[in-house]
């Protein structure tokens, strides 16, 4: 299902590209605020077992930008998820970043880093601690955001991040680095 929503996006966004700037009705302009929901590839998602990894895909994040200028602003956001089940878990994220606007017109394509740290425990059914896991990462993206109104964007992107994942449990680390999906998102803009 994610696959799809993220081949929707990405079809949208090349729709978009052939909009001028001439329709630039958006809200990217200095001191606007930007709350935005979406998920993407999770930190532990290539680092830990099936069952974890169906626990930690299907979390949403939670963000928020401010506009320094008109095409730089500042981001920060987090996740959380608690579950129950045959798998009890928590899951909680934090990420700070910046993003630069290439063009500030209905498409708005964008750079941008991120400085993210995620923790995960789950337990099995009887209350046996399963993982405990802890990551950190840093991560450089590009995406776009296409302007469906003056303030509701669609925002898909990709990146590159390197980061380590820490097992309290097994008390070992794993240092990753590569491509992935950061994120599709709705943005709302006030």
């Amino acid at each position: 299902m994610k696959r799809l929503i993220i081949i929707a996006l990405a079809l949208v966004l090349v729709a978009g590209i052939e909009v001028g700037s001439a329709s630039a009705a958006n809200s990217l302009s200095q001191g606007n605020i930007n709350i935005s929901v979406g998920m993407g590839d999770s930190l532990f998602s290539r680092n830990t077992t099936p069952a974890v990894t169906d626990v930690v895909n299907n979390v949403v994040d939670l963000s928020a930008r401010y506009l320094i200028t008109k095409d730089l602003a500042i981001v920060g956001g987090f996740g959380l998820e608690v579950g129950s089940g045959d798998y009890d878990s928590t899951y909680f994220s934090f990420t700070g970043g910046v993003r630069k606007y290439l063009k500030t017109a209905d498409f708005a394509p964008f750079v941008g880093g991120q400085l993210s740290y995620a923790t995960l425990t789950t337990e099995n059914a009887v209350g046996v601690k399963q993982d405990d896991l802890s990551a950190i990462d840093l991560s450089a993206m590009f995406g776009a955001e296409y302007f469906l109104g003056q303030q509701f964007s669609l925002e898909g992107s990709v990146g590159i991040g390197f980061g380590q994942v820490n097992d309290d449990l097994a008390n070992t680390d794993k240092t990753y680095f590569g491509t992935r999906t950061v994120g599709v998102k709705a943005n709302f803009y006030f």
